[in-house]
């Protein structure tokens, strides 16, 4: 696998075609899928359609695509089925994009043997491209090419819950699980808001700023790039029954953290959603 090859691509296509539609959008660019919040624009299918021959080219592996997706829903079952194959998100966080927001990102991953394999995830505006995965430990690059290893939490001794910080997307929750949810800001010290991008959450894990992911939905363009990349940094990525985490099952909650925090913040979600 060359990953260069796979970032490199990815940086072109936001260059050509991402880019220069950032905040210059007018009317007729944007459009809606399945309601009034999930918007889709030209760049995200113009960069999708760029990206997918380009990665059938490195690996000739079926490419599945959000936008593609949505005109043949069946797609994603290749992910279960198939020996290998791609995840596509051309502008992840559509509505940041849309409405101006830096924090939107590209994400690819490779899945293999219906696992999270490879992880790829740029953010255009502001250079950085984070890779990941099975055979390589993650890595963050800048537009100016420097690169930064991040250091591996596997090992690292659990904190009490009372000190940890995440995030937890909870408007695809089930209402009685989203209402005993609200509790769970009792059992940790915040519960920051979703950025409204996986891109930029996954980023927020890898960097520090959190402790643990939460989300009630798996679309696999969202999450199997940053499922591989924290994995390959040491994190734990399961659904709450402790299930790992597979791009071709998605639709169940799950979440990322450290091994030596994992059950004990599952614990304490089971206990505040029910059971999940």
């Amino acid at each position: 696998m060359n990953s260069d090859a796979v970032g490199q691509a990815m940086r072109d296509v936001a260059d050509d075609l991402i880019r220069p539609r950032f905040r210059t959008l007018v009317d007729g660019d944007i459009d809606t899928k399945s309601g009034p919040d999930d918007l889709v624009t030209v760049a995200d299918i113009e960069a999708e359609h760029a990206l997918t021959p380009i990665l059938a080219g490195i690996e000739d592996q079926p490419v599945v695509g959000e936008e593609a997706t949505a005109a043949n829903p069946s797609l994603p079952d290749l992910l279960a089925t198939a020996s290998a194959a791609w995840t596509v998100d051309p502008v992840d966080g559509t509505w940041n994009f849309a409405h101006g927001s830096i924090d939107y990102a590209v994400m690819v991953g490779h899945v293999v043997g219906g696992d999270a394999h490879s992880g790829w995830i740029l953010q255009p505006e502001t250079g950085y491209l984070f890779h990941g995965g099975v055979d390589s430990p993650v890595t963050v690059t800048g537009d100016d090419g420097l690169v930064r290893h991040i250091e591996s939490v596997a090992g690292e001794s659990a904190r009490p819950l009372s000190e940890l910080r995440g995030m937890a997307v909870l408007r695809f929750a089930p209402d009685s699980a989203a209402t005993g949810l609200v509790g769970l800001a009792e059992d940790v010290a915040e519960i920051t808001p979703p950025r409204m991008c996986a891109g930029w959450d996954y980023w927020d894990i890898i960097d520090g700023e959190l402790d643990f992911l939460l989300y009630f939905r798996a679309m696999p363009w969202d999450h199997a790039p940053g499922a591989a990349i924290c994995r390959a940094a040491g994190y734990t990525v399961r659904h709450l029954d402790g299930a790992e985490y597979r791009p071709g099952a998605p639709g169940r909650p799950f979440l990322v953290a450290r091994e030596s925090e994992w059950e004990a913040l599952a614990d304490a979600i089971r206990s505040r959603a029910g059971v999940l």
